[in-house]
């Protein structure tokens, strides 16, 4: 569940804006709301927004001004929302890195869509965060001998970082990252030299089976790619090694 804070000097469209995500239902389910900037910011205090919504055009206070503010609150993720399609605001909000730009009347579908996008990216790093953690109490180690184990018994199927997230219940981009850092090499670099060691085996102890069949048996459809990879890793090719 994520927190959302509103702004805009208009209470219509404040309270319009926050209808309309109350009854898309994301992610977003604590929401504040702000009539400007200043409001904004002492709301801040003690509401740490994932998102804000802004308007642009506010008194005293533009919404471009209130955004340089926000984000040395630690805030990171901006909408901004306007009646004016005018160039030099878009070229602003692109150097606040905000995540988009909406005009006035608000589209609905667009906004839920945008919602919904911006909920995935922040549950995807709330998984690294933890796993983050989680990696800091020395588990990681763990966690990579249990994949090891899982690649060496999966090898033949075709699996990816993909399945080996959903295997551990762990998101694939950290996955990679710790697999790397502890093993020296990708998921797919060491997949591949497991099945290369392992046709290697068969190669030699196998001698009636043929290269096609092994490098199903190793988990390549393709002869060709078993070919391929298996030249990259040796220096011959499974023909070459199995006459030597």
């Amino acid at each position: 569940m994520f927190k959302l804070m509103i702004v805009d000097d208009e209470p219509i469209i404040l309270q319009g804006i926050k209808d309309m995500v109350l009854e898309s239902k994301t992610a977003f389910t604590k929401i504040v709301v702000a009539n400007d900037g200043f409001e904004a910011l002492d709301k801040m205090e003690y509401f740490q927004p994932d998102l804000i919504i802004t308007d642009i055009q506010m008194p005293e206070m533009t919404g471009l001004e209130f955004i340089r503010q926000a984000r040395r609150k630690q805030v990171k993720r901006f909408i901004i929302l306007t009646g004016f399609d005018v160039f030099e605001y878009a070229r602003q909000a692109i150097q606040l890195k905000v995540v988009d730009y909406l005009l006035k009347p608000i589209n609905e579908q667009d906004l839920f869509r945008l919602l919904k996008k911006i909920s995935v990216e922040l549950t995807d790093e709330k998984k690294l965060d933890q796993n983050n953690s989680q990696e800091q109490n020395g588990q990681p180690n763990d966690n990579i001998k249990i994949l090891v184990k899982y690649m060496k018994s999966n090898y033949m199927n075709d699996i990816s970082l993909s399945d080996a997230g959903e295997y551990l219940n762990m998101h694939p981009v950290y996955i990679g990252q710790i697999f790397k850092k502890a093993t020296g090499c990708t998921f797919v670099h060491f997949l591949n030299q497991l099945r290369v060691e392992k046709a290697k085996e068969m190669l030699k102890e196998m001698k009636d089976l043929s290269l096609e069949k092994i490098a199903k048996c190793v988990g390549y459809d393709n002869p060709r790619t078993f070919y391929k990879v298996f030249r990259k890793y040796t220096g011959k090719t499974p023909g070459q090694f199995r006459e030597e």
